[in-house]
Formats: structure tokens, C-alpha cells, sequence
């Protein structure tokens, strides 16, 4: 019997496109949800794909740990976006931010998470995209977030990445969300391709976040390698007045700053 209820993308397959206008309706008012604007959205999402891909091409990745980190990555930054759209009110954004990202689908990290025997986070991924599609209350997005940022640091775990390989995929993170801004804002600070702005920031915050992880690190050279990146991140919230804004920054140029410092820093570890 087929299932046409409303869906989140789930994390295992690329499910979003099977969803039907009518299964969304179900959820929001069609006019409500801008992810059914029809051309004009299809032209974003077009334009997000070549962008991003663009991006990511020119950000040259690691082998071993440093791989699977900077994967969860992407995972992570996209959840922060969706939860942060989502907990600040602006859930169909939430929702359009999810089905357009092209950083989150589970087939593509599985043969990593199994190479290092890494326990997954499907289910909680899954849990989280589901309450978002639902319009569940804050507090159950909330906790869905939580759990599955805690499942994604578990998974990081079973990595056993050294001090270097993890600053090295925090580089990795900052060089991405560089590559996004300049995909999604253009010269005069006017933000196009708005998925692309967004993506940017949900990789430095995650960048910033692990940097603040190691920055609490018992061992005092790797907190003093995750405050030396905290302070090259130092500003870089105003490069995002707001993940809906229409004007970014003219000068994104602090990230790749950021980044090059972040390499340097992982070397002096080895």
C-alpha cells in the first residue's frame, strides 16, 4: 500500500523530490510555503546545486579521519540552519532550506561511518527532519536537534582523529563556508543565491563550535589550538546580519583568512 503522508528528506535516500504537492498541503498551507513557488524556486535550487558543487570542487579535502570529520560536517551544518530557521520562527524556510540542501543525504557518508565502525545517526536525523516537515512544537525540535548533534559527535568519536587531523577538517569547514559565501553573495554584498548564504554560515558556525570543543580540551596545546582559531573566527558574525538577510558582506575575505591560520595551526601540532 503506498504511504502518500507528508515526509521529511530522509537522511537515507533522496526522498524530498517524491513528496507530493498535495502530501505538503497536508502540512502548511500551500501558499505559505515557499518551497512550491514553482520556476522561481526551481531556478534557486538550480542555481544552489551548480553553486554549491562549485564550492565544495574547490576546497580541497584529507584522506582518513580528517575525511569522515569534515563529512559530519556537512551534516551538521545543515541541521544547525534548519533548527535555526525553525526555533526562530521561520519554520517553511526551515522546511525549504531542507528539502534544497544537497549536504545531508545518509547514502553518501554510510561507507565512511562503516570504515571506522562508526555508530550512525540515521534514526536521529530522521527524528529531527520529521518533527521540522510535522510542525512540531519548539520544544520537540529542540531536543531532536540536541540528541542528534550528540549522535553526530559520537559518530565523530569512532574516528579517533588526532589533534592535527580534527584542526585540519575545522579548516576544511571554515575554507567551505568560505567557497559558499562567494557562490551566494555577490561582490557588493547582495546575498543571490540564498541556500548558498546560508550553507555558509551553518559550516563556520559548526567550524566555530568544534574550535570551542577542542578550546575546553584537558590537553593545554590543543586548547590553545582551538582558542588560536576562535580568535582568527573572532567578527565573523557580521558577515551574517541574518540567515534570511538580503545583504551579506562585501569582504568575506576573514574566512579563507581563517582557514589558511587554521592549517598553519594544525601543523604546528604534528
Amino acid at each position: 500500500m503506498t504511504d502518500d503522508s507528508p515526509k521529511a528528506r530522509k537522511v537515507s535516500a533522496r526522498k524530498w523530490a517524491a513528496v507530493t504537492m498535495a502530501g505538503l498541503a497536508a502540512v502548511q498551507p500551500v501558499a505559505s510555503i515557499s518551497l512550491m513557488a514553482g520556476p522561481a524556486f526551481a531556478s534557486e535550487a538550480g542555481e544552489a546545486g551548480e553553486a554549491g558543487e562549485a564550492g565544495e570542487a574547490g576546497v580541497a579535502r584529507q584522506d582518513g579521519p580528517t575525511e569522515l570529520l569534515t563529512s559530519l560536517g556537512y551534516f551538521e551544518g545543515t541541521y544547525r540552519i534548519a533548527a535555526a530557521l525553525y526555533l526562530s520562527g521561520q519554520r517553511d524556510l526551515a522546511r525549504e532550506h531542507l528539502e534544497m540542501s544537497h549536504h545531508a543525504f545518509y547514502d553518501d557518508i554510510a561507507p565512511e561511518l562503516a570504515e571506522y565502525d562508526a555508530p550512525g545517526f540515521e534514526a536521529q536525523a530522521n527524528a529531527l527532519t520529521d518533527a521540522i516537515v510535522a510542525d512540531a512544537d519548539d520544544d520537540t525540535v529542540r531536543a531532536a536537534y540536541d540528541t542528534v548533534l550528540g549522535a553526530l559527535t559520537t559518530s565523530a568519536a569512532a574516528a579517533g582523529a588526532s589533534g592535527s587531523e580534527r584542526l585540519m577538517s575545522i579548516k576544511e569547514l571554515i575554507a567551505l563556508a568560505a567557497a559558499e559565501y562567494e557562490g551566494g553573495v555577490a561582490a557588493d554584498g547582495t546575498v543571490e543565491v540564498p541556500i548558498e548564504y546560508r550553507d555558509s554560515w551553518g559550516f563556520a558556525e559548526t567550524a566555530r563550535a568544534r574550535a570551542e570543543a577542542l578550546a575546553g580540551s584537558d590537553q593545554a596545546e590543543l586548547a590553545q589550538a582551538g582558542r588560536d582559531v576562535l580568535a582568527q573566527l573572532d567578527g565573523i558574525a557580521a558577515l551574517y546580519p541574518a540567515l534570511s538577510a538580503d545583504k551579506g558582506a562585501a569582504d568575506a575575505g576573514q574566512l579563507n583568512v581563517a582557514a589558511g591560520w587554521s592549517e598553519i595551526i594544525a601543523l604546528r601540532l604534528k
